[in-house]
C-alpha cells in the first residue's frame, strides 16, 4: 500500500521507529511520547504538531495503548488528507471480544470503507477519510 514515493506517512506511536526502515523511499514522520533518535518527535499523539490534512497515510502499530486511544484516532482523522488511509495493527489480546467497539469508534469519527482482518495474534484495520 505504501508504494508511491511522494506519500507522506505518519507513524503514530512509532516506538523504535522501525517503519522508517521498512519504507525508506517515502517520507515518514515519526511520533511517540518519548524520542529514541533525532527522527522521532516526542509529543502526545492526541495533539500532533501537524497541520490539518497534511498526511497521506496514518499508521498505528501496537500503539493504541492509552486510555485516550479514541483521541489518537480523532487526531489521525484530522491530519489525514481527503482520501487518506488509516492503517492499524494491534494485538488480538487487547481487542478480543471488543473488535466491534473499535470499528464503531472509527465509523463515528468519520472513517469509511473499513476493513478488518484477524489472525491468531493480531487484528488489522484500515479505513479511508473521504470527507474534507
Amino acid at each position: 500500500m505504501i508504494t508511491r514515493k511522494e506519500m507522506l506517512v505518519a507513524d503514530l506511536g512509532c516506538g523504535e521507529d522501525l517503519l522508517r526502515k521498512e519504507i525508506p523511499n517515502n517520507k515518514v514522520l515519526s511520533f511517540d511520547h518519548v524520542t529514541i533518535n533525532e527522527n522521532v518527535t516526542a509529543c502526545d499523539i492526541s495533539h500532533l504538531p501537524l497541520e490539518e490534512e497534511t498526511i497521506d497515510i496514518a499508521v498505528f502499530s501496537l500503539s493504541l495503548m492509552g486510555a485516550n486511544y479514541k483521541e489518537y484516532l480523532q487526531e489521525a482523522y484530522r491530519i489525514l488528507k481527503a482520501m487518506g488511509v488509516l492503517l492499524i495493527a494491534e494485538p488480538i489480546t487487547k481487542w478480543e471480544n471488543r473488535e466491534e467497539e473499535l470499528i464503531a469508534i472509527l465509523s463515528q469519527i468519520g472513517f469509511e470503507k473499513l476493513t478488518f482482518k484477524k489472525t491468531k495474534q493480531f487484528i488489522y484495520l484500515s479505513g479511508i477519510k473521504f470527507r474534507i
